[in-house]
């Protein structure tokens, strides 16, 4: 028979080898839950590395749930003593509102009213004289923006006055008539225009085949005097087009742009109106 068996030191020794296995087993299978323990090599080495971190995180978790603990005491003591204020103050105030008179009660009434239309945080005179110089700030800042509108009104009313100026000079001078020719003038400028614009297109593609065939084609002489003649079309059509730009927003007959005006007078008048009722709005205000 081996003489391992027999020593009483051994057989200690083990037992509480299988004791500390059993410790690391049961806290490995906590921290692995649901999941399996992975393997690893069972040595003594490793038994007191796992022992330690086990004993660690049991301390640490220990800790966790004493301070977890000392942390709703506290917060349980903070609210008894919060209600226990709460109801003193109550009973005070109450006590207090019993042994007013009517005087009392009023000015009472009257410091509560104007803490609260002040925004005051409390009744304090610091409080109540901190509102009132925020409200000061304000009445200065309102002040200011009454001081630009009127500089806008102003302004605004200038302009006005410009417009109306600049309105009667359209009325009343005769170089902004339509003339009474201006439907035929312009029918005449349209077809003119398409032609030039044949025109150039026809001598673009004789340019580009002379430039095709410039062995074979005219002399240089001849493309010089060609092309002068199409830049000569060319500023012809511009200025045609410019001519025409400045009557496209006109109606083709003298009522209609007549009545154009009419309109943008009225639109004019409109806009007088609706300025005149805001800033007799904000000076009500």
């Amino acid at each position: 028979m081996d003489g391992s068996l027999l020593s009483p030191a051994k057989a200690r020794q083990a037992a509480i080898q299988a004791k500390d296995w059993a410790y690391v087993n049961s806290w490995l299978s906590r921290q692995y839950t649901p999941n399996p323990v992975p393997s690893f090599e069972r040595n003594e080495d490793t038994l007191r590395t796992l022992l330690a971190l086990a004993a660690a995180n049991d301390a640490a978790d220990e800790e966790a749930t004493v301070l977890h603990h000392a942390r709703e005491q506290a917060v349980q003591g903070f609210k008894t003593r919060e209600e226990t204020e709460e109801k003193q103050k109550k009973e005070i105030l109450d006590e207090l509102e019993h042994c007013l008179d009517d005087n009392g009660r009023q000015d009472l009434d009257d410091l509560a009213e104007s803490a609260a239309a002040l925004g005051a945080l409390g009744t304090e005179t610091t409080h109540l004289s901190r509102s009132i110089l925020q409200l000061t700030k304000e009445e200065f800042s309102v002040e200011e923006q009454f001081v630009k509108v009127d500089r806008l009104h102003d302004y605004l009313q200038g302009e006005l006055e410009a417009l109306r100026l600049q309105l009667q000079e359209l009325t009343s001078n005769e170089a902004y008539e339509v003339p009474a020719n201006l439907p035929a003038m312009t029918a005449e400028w349209t077809r003119g225009t398409k032609m030039l614009t044949v025109k150039v297109s026809e001598y673009n593609d004789r340019i580009a085949a002379l430039e095709r065939n410039k062995r074979k084609g005219p002399t240089l002489k001849e493309l010089l005097a060609e092309e002068e003649e199409v830049v000569k079309l060319t500023n012809t059509v511009k200025r045609l087009e410019r001519r025409l730009e400045l009557f496209h927003s006109l109606p083709e007959d003298i009522q209609g742009a007549r009545a154009m005006y009419g309109d943008l007078e009225r639109e004019l008048n409109e806009l007088v109106q609706l300025r005149d009722s805001v800033v007799e709005h904000q000076t009500r205000k």
